[in-house]
This record gives C-alpha cells, structure tokens and sequence, in this order.
C-alpha cells in the first residue's frame, strides 16, 4: 500500500505539500476519504496518483516532484517511478479520455481510453496501408506498362523475324530462348549486312548447285622465266662486224632477212642488181652462226613470253553457295591484281629481250620487282578451299540452310536486344519490382499490427451486457440502455430511440461503469490495485448518489486500497458514515480521512493544502455546521486573512441557501428569502449582493483588490450572524453548541 504522499511540489496549486505523519497528515491507511469544495484540488490530487499509472503524464509537469512511501518502506518519485505498484485513476480526465464520439451520426461511442488509443492508432494504420498500397500499386502499374510494352516489342520483333526467315513457328518463347543465348555478349552473334544477306539468301535458295573442280591451271612461274631471260641477256657472239650495219640495227635486220633470202641467188631480189661474191661473203661474216644462234635464243624467248597466260580459269559467284560469293568475289579480285602485275613484269622482260636484239654483244641484266611471284600460289590454295567448301555445302545443303537459319536468329535476336536496351528495361523492372516487394513488406507488416490491434481491443472490449448491467443501478429511471456496434464501440438508446445528446451526467456514468468494469479485465484483480476516485457523482444529481455508494462499497471495498474524494456533503457522509462508523471498529482502524482545501499564505499566494479531517466534518453527518464553524471563526478573527476573505462569500451562500430553503421551503431565490433575518431592503441588496457577486472569481478578484475588502467581508459575515441570533435564537445557539464542542 502506499504509506505517505510525503511532498508534492509545483504540481497544479499543490506549490510545497508536505504530506507525512510530522506535519500532522495521517498516514494513507486501506480505505482513505477525502472531503473538499470544489476547486480545492482533489482532482489534482487524482492526478499525482495518475502519474503513478501512466508515467508518461510526468511530461506534463515539468517543474514537478514528489515522493510516496510505500508501507514496505520503498519509495516512488518523480525521479524513480520503477516497481510501481498497479494504479488506477478514476477522475474527469478519465471520463475525457475513455468516452469518445465515434461518428457523428448515428451516436456511436467509444468506451475505454485504451481501446479509443487504439482505434485512432488504427485509424492512422488504415490510412497508412492504404497509402502504401497505393505507392505499390503506382509502382505495379509503371512495372505493368514496362513489361507490357515489353511484350509488345519481344511479341512484334518476333513477328518481324517469323517473316524474314520464313518460318511461321517462330514465336516469343524461341525468341527469348535466342536472346538468353546471345545476350552475355552480343556483338559476338550480330553480323554485317553482307552476310546477313547471304545466310537469308541460302537459307530462301530453291536453286540446285553443282561441286566445282579445284584450280588445276597454274600461270607460268615469273621466277623461273626472269632467271631464263637473264641467262640470255648474259651471252654475247664474237664476229666480223660491218661497221655500219653496227651503227643501224635496222638496217642489219633487214640485211639479215635479205641475206637469208638471196642466199642461192646471183641477183638482188629486192632491185634485181647482180650480186657480187665478196659482198655476199662479208654480209656472211658479219652473221655468224654464234650470232645467229644468240638471235634465235632471243626471239623463241621473247615468242615463249608473249604466249605466257596469267589467267586462272574460275566459275561465276552465282554457281557458288550464298555464303561463299563474297569470299569469291574477293578472290578473283585479287587474282586480277596479280594478273596484272604478272603481265606488267612479263612485258619487262619481253622489252629486255628485244633490247638484247640490237645490242647482241653487250651483257645486260634485268631487276625487276619479283616479291608477288609466290602470291599465286596462296590465291589458288585459298580459291581451292571455296571450293571445297563450296562442295561439302553442296552435299550437306539442308544443314546448310539450318546454320544459316540459327545464326540469323540469333542475329536478330541480338540486334533486338542491344536497339531496344532490353538490360536497361530489365533493370527498371528489377528496381521496380524490389520497391513492390518492399512496400508489400511493409503492407504486410502494417497488416499484421492492425491483426494484432484489432485482437487487443477485441480482448479489452467490455459488452454491452456488462454495462446496461451497471447502468441500471446508476442510471435508473433514465431508461438509458447500450447496444454493441463493434468491439468497444456502443450506441445508446434511451426509450428505444437513438440517444443522440448524452448529458455529463450519464457520460459519467457510463464512463464510471466502465471503469469498474475494466479493473477485472485481460485476467486483472482488483484486490492487488490501488484505486483512486476522484468525485465519481459529478454532474449526477441526488437521485443516483446512492447507486454509486452502493457500486462503491460493492465493488471497490475489495481493493487493495481505496482513495475516495468528493465535494458532495450527501455523498461524503454516506461514506463516513460507513468507514469511520462507530459500531464498526475494523472499518474505522483501516480509514484515514482528510479535508482538502485551498488557503492562502502569508505572502498571498493561493494553494492547497491536505489536513486530517476536521471534528466538525468527521462528527457530524451535515456539511451545514461546518460552514457555519468557518463563518464563526471568520467573524470573531481579530486579523482575519485574505484567504479566510477570500472564501467567505461562498460560504455564506451556501449557508443562506440551506437556512434559508429550510426556513421557507419555496421555489422563489435565496436571496428573496433574506426578509426572514432582515427588515431593510438595503440589508437585503448588500447581503445578496456580497454573497452572489463576490462568490463568482473575476469579482471577488476584483473585490480583493480593494483595501476594506477584508474587514468588509467580516462586517457583512457577522450581520448575518447577528440576525440569525436575533430573530432564530434557539437555531443560533444550537449551531454555536455544535462549534463549541468541536473546538473543545
């Protein structure tokens, strides 16, 4: 149990409380009463033992501190609220907190602080899944319309090679089968226009192909040729040269041919001049046969040449397979360069020998560029390997067409890839489709605490059965009832009709109904809590004080200790009556009581303060002696305070009300009744006057302000009291019997 509230300091108009035993408060015993005006701060004194049910409220009170002392002599503070034993508070924060309008209409309620938390923080959960299932669902979409338009394209490229290689099974599946091969390095599979024309062209041909012979016709060997020719050019022919048919080569040409003409002869055959002997002898000399045998060594070489063919005979491109056309063509172009070059070198050497042919006795040499002699022999090795290929081709033709056609696809399929940046599309979708799941994830997650919330308010929800059973006690009469729309949530029905307007009165009482409800719920106890109630018939009237006593006493006697404070005398003294009964001697050992109130200290500064319960208050059952004690001591003080001032209107009020509305029960006002203690009006007015306006708090803050505020409140206090023992005499001096004994 908790022992003391040792100190409570800056907390509301708590400014420096000092609860313990030395400064003359009681200790908390089992059942602890307390008795309090209104504005006296009981509320807040509610509010400190609040503190020890949810610390969190500390944060309200940030300059505050206190300290309780547990009767195991543990201590709790401000500093330290760990161990805290179970608390729990009922006060007008908890009616504030635990009733909430649900929906405007129909009146629908929550009921439980803990379940509206919950509902709101459901509400915010809902809102939240639905924002996240919107984000994926946006992610989803741009996911959706990147594989749509994927599908589109993967669906049309696969159309577009279905007609280019003819093959109406090409279809999206064998597509991404090709893409999957080529797509780790494309550029590997994709080929050149030329070839791509080719592989189309025998993969469509209709046409039949014959094997072609391999090159069997090899030009004349320029090494060997350029060798013979400067064997001749070496060679030289002594004779008895004529001097002027040295100096005229073609005159010895022509000489020569005459001579071979004329040889049997004894006339000239071109002039018909007869021919001398000696001549024909010298022309002889002059044509030796070395000579002439050099000439005709010239002259065959030079004929050999001239007949030499550079050119390899070759089938046309059309009558090689597709594929092998452009290597053909290639070939024989550079079989025409080689020509052309063997032609050129042949007609130097021709040239050299003609030269040789007038210049028979000079040793001569030719040096010509020979570096491409070999070329041809690489040109007909490299045309015979077309051809085989050509002929293996041609015998394997069905195969020919399917390599054709595979490497076309995975042409195509290549080229599909890297134009329409397939990697770059994949990724968005990857990054999208990472986002959806995370979001999901989440969705999940937010799913899975709305399950977990729904089962918690699903377990603290208190049904209707339990509440109309309590409300029937505490609202009898109203026919007030509560109907279940949901877990927590109730609609009221008074009469059968839709309670639309409850008033503070039943929201209490509804609020307090589920209070005594929930201390036995989720498997709780009663008997290991301290409870603590602060005015639970606020804005009830009398009609239903006696139903809470009775829910009180019933249902809360069994804590583990109790804490009960009111402002209403009717209500106090039915559980003063109970608890520090006389007849009853364990009921009064476990009962501390207490009287709180609001004072002012020397320097002017309002506060409250928490004492043992005066005499007057534990003794008697009526709250009427006990204004009047106050009144009394109030006008005989010899320095009255501003605080005894200060709530001396209030107190004179009520005190006329209970007089006065006893003395002539009627329903005119109070102060309409003054003609009973006086006879002037202006008495009247001034008393009224006092008593009604200075009660209200901007006035009498207005009226402390003015210095004979004080001393008139005393005068205007001790008038009334005068009256009262000048025309009630016996009433007079019972009420002063009363003070008396108490102040004994």
């Amino acid at each position: 149990m908790i022992l003391h509230l040792d100190y409570l300091r800056s907390f509301g108009p708590y400014r420096n409380f000092v609860g313990n035993e030395a400064s003359g408060v009681p200790a908390f015993n089992k059942f602890n009463l307390f008795y309090g005006w209104n504005y006296s701060g009981k509320t807040t004194l509610s509010r400190a033992f609040q503190v020890l049910e949810h610390p969190a409220k500390l944060r309200d009170y940030a300059t505050a501190s206190f300290k309780f002392t547990l009767d195991d002599g543990s201590e709790l503070s401000s500093a330290n609220l760990s161990n805290v034993p179970a608390v729990r508070v009922f006060n007008r924060d908890y009616v504030n907190e635990n009733f909430q309008q649900e929906h405007a209409a129909p009146a629908v309620f929550i009921v439980g602080k803990e379940n509206a938390d919950l509902k709101k923080r459901l509400a915010l959960l809902h809102a939240r899944r639905t924002r996240v299932e919107s984000i994926a669902n946006n992610l989803g979409s741009k996911k959706a319309a990147i594989e749509s338009q994927a599908n589109k394209d993967g669906r049309d490229a696969a159309r577009n090679i279905r007609d280019l290689i003819g093959d109406a099974r090409f279809e999206r599946p064998q597509l991404d089968r090709r893409i999957a091969e080529v797509r780790h390095n494309t550029t590997v599979y994709i080929l050149n226009d030329d070839i791509v024309q080719s592989r189309l062209a025998t993969l469509h041909s209709t046409e039949s192909y014959t094997e072609q012979p391999k090159v069997t016709t090899i030009p004349p060997d320029l090494t060997a040729l350029s060798s013979k020719v400067n064997a001749l050019l070496g060679q030289t022919a002594a004779n008895r040269a004529i001097e002027r048919l040295k100096r005229d080569a073609s005159l010895e040409s022509w000489v020569r041919q005459g001579l071979a003409l004329n040889s049997d002869s004894e006339t000239c055959g071109f002039c018909g001049s007869p021919l001398k002997r000696e001549q024909l002898e010298a022309l002889r000399g002059h044509f030796s046969e070395a000579y002439e045998g050099l000439l005709r060594g010239l002259e065959q070489n030079i004929q050999q040449l001239k007949g030499s063919a550079f050119v390899v005979p070759l089938p046309h491109e059309r009558e090689l397979m597709p594929d092998l056309r452009q290597e053909l063509v290639a070939l024989k172009k550079r079989l025409e360069g080689w020509r052309v070059w063997a032609e050129t070198t042949r007609d130097q050497l021709v040239a050299m020998l003609e030269q040789k042919k007038t210049a028979v006795e000079t040793i001569s040499n030719w040096s010509g560029d020979l570096s491409r002699a070999d070329e041809i022999q690489n040109i007909v090795l490299e045309l015979n390997g077309v051809f085989v290929r050509h002929n293996e081709l041609v015998s394997g033709l069905d195969k020919a067409k399917v390599d054709a056609k595979f490497s076309l696809e995975r042409h195509y399929a290549a080229r599909y890839f890297v134009d329409n940046q397939i990697t770059l599309r994949e990724s968005e979708a990857e990054q999208l489709q990472a986002q959806i799941n995370r979001s999901r994830q989440v969705e999940a997650k937010i799913r899975q605490v709305i399950r977990n919330i729904e089962n918690q308010i699903s377990q603290t929800a208190i049904g209707a059965t339990k509440l109309n059973e309590l409300l029937r006690y505490l609202l009898a009469g109203s026919n007030i009832e509560v109907e279940s729309v949901g877990e927590s949530e109730f609609q009221f029905k008074r009469g059968g009709e839709v309670a639309t307007n409850l008033s503070d009165g039943e929201k209490t009482a509804v609020t307090f109904a589920y209070f005594l409800t929930s201390l036995e719920g989720n498997g709780a106890s009663p008997d290991s809590t301290i409870v603590f109630v602060d005015d639970p018939i606020s804005s009830l009237d009398s009609n239903h004080i006696y139903a809470v006593y009775a829910l009180i006493t019933a249902r809360l006697e069994n804590c583990h200790q109790l804490f009960v404070s009111t402002h209403n005398s009717e209500f106090f003294n039915l559980l003063k009556g109970r608890w520090l009964n006389e007849r009853s001697k364990v009921m009064r050992r476990s009962t501390s009581a207490y009287y709180v109130a609001r004072i002012t200290n020397a320097e002017g500064v309002s506060h409250s303060q928490v004492s043992n319960l005066p005499k007057l208050l534990r003794k008697y059952k009526s709250e009427y002696e006990f204004v009047f004690a106050h009144l009394q001591t109030f006008s005989l003080a010899v320095a009255p305070t501003e605080h005894e001032a200060y709530t001396s209107p209030n107190l004179l009020r009520k005190f006329l009300e209970a007089y006065l509305g006893f003395r002539k029960p009627s329903v005119s006002a109070w102060h309409e009744k003054l003609d009973l203690l006086f006879d002037s009006a202006e008495q009247q007015r001034e008393i009224h006057k006092f008593a009604d306006d200075a009660s209200h708090l901007q006035s009498l803050n207005r009226s402390l302000q003015q210095p004979a505020f004080v001393s008139s409140a005393q005068r205007v206090v001790g008038d009334v009291l005068n009256a009262l023992r000048d025309k009630d005499p016996s009433h007079h001096a019972s009420l002063l019997e009363v003070f008396n004994e108490a102040n004994q």
